[in-house]
């Protein structure tokens, strides 16, 4: 369509189908509201999520086995803590008996 913008002078775009946006952002903008939610995606996430909660109430409760060896899983094999350990033992010994860590004297006769 024609426009006549600008004092008369005849104008070839197409006004009606440009896209425009303010200068100044919107609250909402502002707010984190200027998404576009997809109705058809938001009701499968809402199915998919009721599936799951409806699942995990069937599954009832953790056997007790199940959930003492998910507890125990990472102190299994724990090298660090096994290092660490000993390090500390090394070092309670050295305080309680200084003594150990002198080196002996060995007394060599004149001849």
């Amino acid at each position: 369509g024609k426009d006549t913008r600008g004092g008369g002078s005849t104008d070839k775009f197409d006004w009606d189908k440009a896209e425009t946006k303010p200068l100044i952002s919107s609250t909402a903008k502002e707010r984190g509201k200027d998404y576009w939610v997809d109705q058809k995606e938001q009701e499968e996430f809402k199915a998919r999520e009721e599936a799951i909660k409806n699942r995990k109430s069937l599954e009832g409760e953790i056997s007790r086995d199940k959930l003492k060896s998910e507890i125990a899983a990472p102190y299994k094999g724990n090298w660090i803590g096994l290092f660490s350990l000993f390090i500390g033992a090394l070092t309670v010994i050295g305080i309680k008996f200084p003594d150990m860590l002198e080196n002996p004297v060995i007394k060599i006769p004149d001849l």
